[in-house]
């Protein structure tokens, strides 16, 4: 027999004829019998006439008043017998304590037997339970699972409930595993039903542990630390995470992240959550953590999504190790970029300071000479303040590198780093620009570091200018990131060598180590930032350098 559209598709004959489609799953809380009676004898007779198999789990008492009043209803003896009868008592009270896998795998088996066979089914059930043998976070949990089962069978199913012994609390647990709700007198669409198995939160604790002891041994014999997270909230760490925090492992369970992570570094994390459930591929990020002792570690860490579906499951898994060794490289890696750039500064700086002391030192024989003019000590005044902007610039190179984060003006600091490389830039003949677009554009950084990339992102553009020009340095708000935008007029470079900038040890100096710009890479990323390069031969390049804007 071919199937019509109405077969496959339908009209659920309730009081109010709505026409549904199949796998619909309907909460009934009924408060009147006769309109009970009403209502089931309309879904038995719609699914009569559609040739649907259909399945009661009802009372052995009713039995025979179906059978009387369908007769009376105009069906014949072999259409009465063909619909399944199961005495609800038996099918849910026969396990007292409510075994719920065990109903749940019953009523798969009773239904995909005629759905095996080609028959569109239709299922009323008037569920049989009592708070002795099943609690209420069971039932609801019950009805969504049963509706995970219900709906890849194209199943027609109403689940009655007396209206008088269900709680509003227990109605509104009940309606999430329903996609519509019925009274006595109207049919309508579940405001809590959620398209996908939606569960208690204790449901997602047991599926999640399932998860994370099937994929235990996998992550305990990992090198690396491991940490299961959900709603950051740490649900286990293997041995090297337990080796590496100082702790035992089941110290991690329960722990919240926010007591292993630096404080600096929670607002990094959620940005970073975010854009993990949108989906977004991230990228490795160094950050700093707590051990159970006390000590701080400098860390690199992977984030990936534990489920396929991060959009309703949170949960990540986050790969971690160790960079202590490599910061300490790092860290002697800048300290030699700082020596050799103030080498290469001193010449430039001594120069540049002279000149100002030469005029202080004119201005001062003509005070001596009683011939000063009240001008003349404005100028005075701001030519010290330059010396002393170049003199604390130079300063900031000789120093330890502090791993101190706060809120830093990314425009002042590009300014007085453009202050501090404008003497060698007039040596090589180029005239180092400085632009705000808006002043106050604040990030969170640390100052030496990000000043750092500046240095050497300009020192590298006024080498690459042979004959001079205009290097232009900008500062402006991007929505919620700051961009700092650096632009020579050098010789530019070729496709394949912009692919290989950050690489260490790749250069276009003849005794370049290509430390240096790769510092710039690891300290950007560092702060959830990235730098563009896009460059013209016999043009020139630009940086941009785009970091997460804090407020100040």
């Amino acid at each position: 027999m071919e199937l019509t559209n109405d077969i496959m598709h339908p009209k659920v004959a309730l009081t109010k004829n709505t026409e549904l489609i199949s796998g619909t799953h309907i909460l009934y809380l009924y408060s009147n019998w006769d309109k009970y009676w009403d209502n089931i004898l309309s879904f038995v007779t719609a699914g009569l006439k559609l040739q649907h198999q259909v399945i009661l789990l009802e009372s052995s008492d009713m039995l025979a008043e179906m059978r009387k009043r369908l007769f009376i209803r105009g069906f014949g003896q072999e259409q009465i017998e063909s619909i399944v009868f199961v005495d609800h008592r038996l099918f849910y009270g026969a396990h007292q304590s409510f075994d719920m896998e065990t109903v749940l795998k019953t009523l798969k088996n009773s239904i995909q037997h005629y759905v095996e066979k080609g028959l569109p089914t239709r299922v009323w059930s008037h569920v049989f339970w009592h708070k002795d043998a099943c609690c209420e976070k069971e039932l609801q949990l019950y009805e969504q699972k049963a509706d995970a089962i219900l709906k890849p069978l194209n199943t027609f199913t109403v689940c009655s409930y007396n209206a008088d012994e269900i709680s509003a609390s227990l109605s509104m647990g009940l309606m999430k595993g329903h996609s519509h709700v019925m009274t006595d007198d109207e049919l309508a669409a579940s405001m809590y039903y959620k398209s996908e198995l939606k569960t208690p939160s204790l449901f997602i604790e047991d599926r999640l542990q399932e998860k994370v002891d099937h994929y235990k041994h996998l992550i305990n014999e990992m090198p690396d630390a491991v940490f299961i997270v959900s709603d950051y909230q740490i649900v286990y760490g293997n041995h090297a995470a337990a080796k590496m925090l100082k702790c035992e492992t089941g110290d991690l369970s329960n722990v919240s992240a926010w007591t292993i992570f630096c404080e600096e570094y929670h607002d990094v994390i959620r940005q970073r959550v975010k854009k993990l459930q949108l989906k977004e591929k991230l990228s490795l990020a160094e950050m700093k953590m707590k051990t159970y002792e006390g000590d701080i570690l400098d860390v690199e860490i992977g984030v990936f999504p534990f489920s396929l579906d991060i959009e309703k499951d949170s949960t990540a898994i986050l790969i971690i190790r160790s960079i202590q060794e490599r910061k300490a490289h790092q860290q002697l890696t800048i300290k030699t970029e700082k020596l050799s750039l103030a080498g290469q500064l001193a010449a430039s700086i001594a120069h540049e300071v002279r000149n100002p002391l030469t005029s202080i030192k004119g201005f001062i024989k003509l005070a001596r000479e009683d011939v000063m003019q009240d001008a003349y000590y404005t100028i005075i005044e701001e030519e010290i303040d330059r010396i002393e902007t170049i003199a604390s610039e130079l300063l900031v190179l000789g120093k330890p590198m502090s791993v101190e984060v706060d809120v830093c003006d990314v425009g002042k600091m590009l300014r007085d780093v453009c202050i501090l490389l404008q003497s060698q830039a007039v040596m090589r003949k180029i005239d180092i620009q400085f632009h705000s677009a808006e002043p106050g554009c604040f990030i969170r950084c640390n100052a030496g570091q990000v000043k750092q990339v500046f240095i050497n992102i300009i020192k590298n553009a006024t080498e690459a200018m042979e004959d001079g020009g205009i290097i232009r340095a900008s500062v402006r708000p991007d929505g919620e990131t700051v961009q700092v935008i650096i632009e020579d007029e050098g010789k530019g470079m070729p496709e394949h060598i912009l692919q290989k900038l950050g690489e260490p040890f790749y250069s276009t100096k003849e005794d370049g180590t290509g430390l240096g710009l790769m510092v710039c890479f690891n300290i950007v990323e560092q702060y959830g930032g990235t730098i563009r390069i896009e460059s013209i031969v016999d043009e020139g390049t630009v940086f941009t350098i785009q970091l997460p804007a804090a407020s100040s």
